[in-house]
């Protein structure tokens, strides 16, 4: 599979000069997909576009020379992530049809990157098909609910309170973490994350917190484990996803074609 993101740290953008204003980073990463999907397909060719070019390199030493065509025909399962409400991201995976890799911060925010998908969709005459939707969430069973909060000490803890909480909320995103539009700002914290948005407690909690999400968003088809720092608790980690993998996943059968 192949994962693609259109990246929209400012600092990595600034860094190399793309105005993501005018929507740049978007274009420029459609076009480099396009231009892998052509070589996956025609092979070697010359191309001049907006933002890239190409040109096909001649053979070396007898031996150097392009292989870029892939073992799965036409190309790999291509996924693409979206984070925003709304996602624009997202309507392009649903035109396209790609899978869409939904970055989930609450029921309400991840609920209208299906209705994206769907507008993408109908753009093209697609259909979406809700198996194809991943979900992007912090994972971690524990044995019982009250050892949940190591949680806090892992990898994720650290990476949000110390990186992705305060670039989140300094761009404004409070909205998109609340459960109740009416809860203060200063209660987005990784306690309130824990409880509220992240699958994290006993089996049978995440059970019912993916039953809430596959309630509540008419359905997806595959979820995606965000994975961390975790070396200094490897075994705190392990037996998450053993338990993920022997009491959670048991309650949710992968649904097939009939036949």
């Amino acid at each position: 599979m192949l994962g693609i993101g259109i990246s929209a740290l400012p600092s990595d953008l600034a860094l190399f000069n793309v105005d993501a204003a005018t929507g740049q980073n978007r274009r420029m990463t459609l076009e480099s997909l396009d231009i892998m999907l052509r070589l996956w397909t025609e092979g070697p060719m010359k191309y001049d576009g907006e933002l890239w070019s190409v040109r096909p390199p001649e053979t070396q030493f007898d031996f150097l020379s392009l292989h870029l065509r892939p073992f799965q025909k036409p190309h790999p399962p291509i996924g693409i992530a979206g984070l925003s409400p709304g996602s624009e991201t997202l309507k392009i995976a649903g035109e396209r049809g790609f899978m869409p890799l939904s970055v989930s911060l609450n029921l309400t925010h991840t609920a209208s990157h299906w209705s994206s998908v769907e507008a993408g969709a109908a753009r093209s005459g697609r259909t979406p098909d809700r198996r194809d939707w991943r979900l992007v969430k912090e994972v971690y069973v524990a044995r019982t609910d009250d050892k949940e909060r190591r949680f806090e000490s892992e990898g994720a803890g650290l990476c949000w309170r110390e990186y992705l909480l305060p670039f989140y909320l300094g761009s404004g995103m409070h909205s998109s973490f609340k459960v109740d539009p009416s809860h203060a700002d200063s209660s987005l914290d990784v306690d309130y994350l824990i409880e509220r948005s992240w699958f994290v407690g006993s089996a049978q909690t995440v059970i019912d917190k993916i039953g809430a999400h596959q309630q509540r968003t008419g359905g997806f088809g595959g979820l995606l484990a965000m994975v961390y720092d975790m070396s200094g608790e490897a075994e705190r980690w392990t037996e998450s996803l053993e338990l993920l993998t022997r009491e959670v996943m048991p309650h949710f059968p992968e649904e097939r074609e009939p036949g």
